[in-house]
């Protein structure tokens, strides 16, 4: 059964209050999370929606200080996730473009990851796996810190703010989060965009397992993957 915008918006909400009480997510960062979660609402029994966070307003996380005693301040951002539950054997996705951007306490660049849905043109899709994860991407403000390679693009299934989100949490404030992971409204809420984003790609990789004529990656490749 299709998730609705409305229970997407609930989960969201939920999220974005346990991140805040939490002290993981700037109050910045839950108003932008919050406002997504009032908008999906309003979209009631829809299946189909698209969620944006613009770079010059992300979801903001707390500061925080890493190993070698560096000040790194998360943030994440989405050009475009397009979220579209037609029948299909791929993730409902019509449209994957979200990025973890960390900067240091003066806004410079440390580091970027982007996931993203392979791009298709003229009918060919993009080289790589059809959902893959990036290291780098395109500093918006600071082309000249772009990563020089484009490659590898790593197989990962997709994920959207929530999901995300936790991974943040999990691994930048794993103290907080191991607090409130067992939370079972928190589990509820994880649980929904979870089964939203892994479904189709857990089937996919299960499938693979019973091949011995391809390998699991070859089966995720985009040219392989692609619904028409």
């Amino acid at each position: 059964m299709p998730i609705t915008a409305e229970s997407a918006g609930d989960a969201l909400s939920v999220v974005a209050n346990k991140l805040l009480h939490s002290e993981i997510v700037e109050p910045e960062g839950y108003t932008v999370l919050s406002r997504i979660s009032g908008e999906l609402k309003r979209h009631k029994n829809a299946v189909s929606w698209v969620t944006e966070v613009d770079r010059g307003d992300p979801i903001r996380f707390v500061k925080h200080k890493d190993r070698g005693g560096k000040t790194i301040a998360p943030a994440i951002t989405a050009k475009k996730i397009w979220v579209d539950q037609k029948e299909r054997t791929t993730p409902p996705f019509a449209s994957l473009d979200l990025a973890l951007e960390i900067d240091d306490d003066q806004g410079n660049p440390v580091s970027r990851w982007h996931l993203d849905l392979a791009n298709v043109h003229g009918g060919v899709a993009q080289n790589g796996p059809l959902f893959h994860l990036q290291y780098g991407g395109h500093h918006h403000d600071a082309g000249h810190l772009d990563h020089p390679l484009r490659v590898p693009r790593w197989c990962h299934p997709p994920m959207e703010l929530a999901l995300l989100s936790e991974l943040v949490a999990a691994n930048f404030y794993e103290a907080n989060w191991l607090d409130m992971r067992d939370d079972p409204n928190w589990c509820r809420a994880i649980t929904l965009f979870q089964k939203l984003c892994y479904k189709h790609y857990a089937q996919r990789l299960t499938s693979s397992l019973s091949q011995s004529s391809t390998t699991t990656l070859n089966t995720m490749w985009a040219s392989a993957w692609r619904d028409s």
